[in-house]
């Protein structure tokens, strides 16, 4: 896992660049956790030598019949002290885990400096908006009688949905879709676990943020039988992007440079409990709590890594270009990018009903942050590195991808025109 002798070694870039995040981690707290933790186990090995010694000379004196008052006295304080230390050093050894698995990636130099997403940059735009204004997808699609809202948040809850028909196959459609241009890039499909233990999730994302919008599986009667350890080992969570299980999967590897790069495309429904901020996309199926995704997940060589990236990109951007979807590339700022990202370029897709471009695909270059915390390395001349892990969404949230294809290719006469090269899949040109 990260070390702090990791954080002591780079502390000057952490530094920089935790000022250029504009964050309020504090890095101070972990140093100074860790020099008391290394004294407090530099003060307790030398005390088990003593108590090692100390109960070798009682035992000689018990032996010779000679008086070992004095020294048994000794080491009883010995003892008392050992225990305490061995009480007290635990929570400074868990916050400071915490804090280390915690810690913002170090961001690339070329991440463009702001405050917060009304400062990124857009690099690139492609395609040109069919339309300038468009019904909202969800007045349309339950008009059809191909989305059913009120019905699922009766049975599931808010932000679930049941799709019908032809919009099911839809989403089928486009899972089928994406998944076969990706295999034919060299791809290997991975459709994993839909639940991982904590201890994967604390390695493969910054779960002190994030954990509060996961959904958590657990049996109640098997907690309370369980130590605090064993549940930190067995929780389970609902998965929120197969991304973190082919990372789980990778996990505790040593590669042989050859080998990589490793290259995964996962299929799975994803969970998450965030709804938005302030009421934000509360109608329709742009952002729900299960919607499905195909991932794209490569594990690097360091010296590889930003030219997959680039890559990542592209693959994407040319799933949107074949549905001829008008979509910007964004360049996400320090105070935008999140905690585990090194660098992070959004894929935003032109929205007619708002006249906004939102974001479907994420791309991310994670540089070393998940292998030092699930050890995932390769040799390289007799050197054993970390390697680098890169992920990105292939063609976005398969449901917020339904959206913009909605929105897009909607009709004056209510019916919705299916892109070309999705015909072959869903088998017809229009639906609704």
């Amino acid at each position: 896992m990260i070390t702090a002798r990791h954080v002591r070694e780079n502390l000057g870039a952490i530094r920089e660049s935790l000022k250029r995040r504009h964050s309020d981690y504090p890095i101070d707290e972990l140093l100074k956790l860790d020099e008391q933790s290394r004294q407090l186990s530099t003060e307790l090995q030398s005390l088990q030598a003593r108590k090692n010694k100390g109960s070798l000379e009682v035992a000689n004196l018990k032996k010779a019949g000679k008086d070992a008052e004095g020294q048994i006295l000794e080491l009883a304080e010995v003892k008392q002290k050992i225990a305490d230390i061995e009480a007290e050093l635990p929570s400074y050894q868990d916050r400071l885990t915490y804090l280390l698995m915690n810690m913002p990636n170090t961001l690339h130099e070329s991440v463009p400096y702001g405050k917060d997403g009304n400062e990124n940059i857009e690099v690139r735009k492609w395609g040109t908006p069919r339309r300038k204004n468009a019904e909202n997808h969800a007045e349309l699609l339950k008009r059809l009688g191909l989305l059913d809202l009120e019905k699922a948040s009766e049975v599931a809850g808010a932000r679930f949905y049941y799709l019908k028909g032809d919009l099911a196959l839809l989403e089928q459609a486009l899972i089928r879709f994406t998944i076969d241009i990706m295999v034919s890039k060299g791809f290997t499909l991975i459709a994993p676990p839909l639940m991982i233990k904590k201890k994967y999730y604390r390695g493969a994302t910054a779960l002190g943020d994030f954990e509060e919008a996961l959904y958590k599986v657990s049996d109640p009667k098997e907690a309370q039988e369980r130590s605090d350890l064993e549940r930190l080992d067995d929780d389970l969570f609902l998965i929120s992007t197969s991304e973190h299980a082919i990372a789980a999967m990778v996990s505790d590897s040593v590669y042989p440079a050859k080998d990589l790069p490793l290259k995964f495309v996962g299929i799975s429904p994803n969970f998450r409990r965030e709804a938005g901020a302030h009421g934000k996309d509360t109608k329709g199926i742009f952002r729900v709590h299960q919607f499905y995704k195909v991932e794209q997940f490569v594990v690097s060589r360091q010296e590889d890594s930003w030219a997959i990236f680039e890559e990542l990109l592209s693959n994407a951007e040319d799933i949107f270009r074949r549905l001829e979807l008008p979509y910007r590339v964004v360049n996400i700022c320090t105070g935008d990018i999140g905690i585990v990202a090194a660098k992070k370029f959004d894929i935003e897709v032109y929205m007619p009903s708002t006249g906004e471009y939102r974001e479907l695909v994420s791309c991310s270059n994670c540089t070393d942050w998940q292998s030092l915390r699930l050890n995932i390395r390769y040799d390289y001349k007799g050197e054993r590195r970390y390697v680098h892990t890169l992920n990105s969404t292939a063609s976005g949230s398969i449901e917020r991808l339904i959206v913009a294809i909605v929105e897009n290719y909607s009709n004056e006469d209510g019916s919705i025109t299916i892109p070309k090269a999705l015909v072959g899949y869903i088998g017809k040109e229009r639906i609704g």
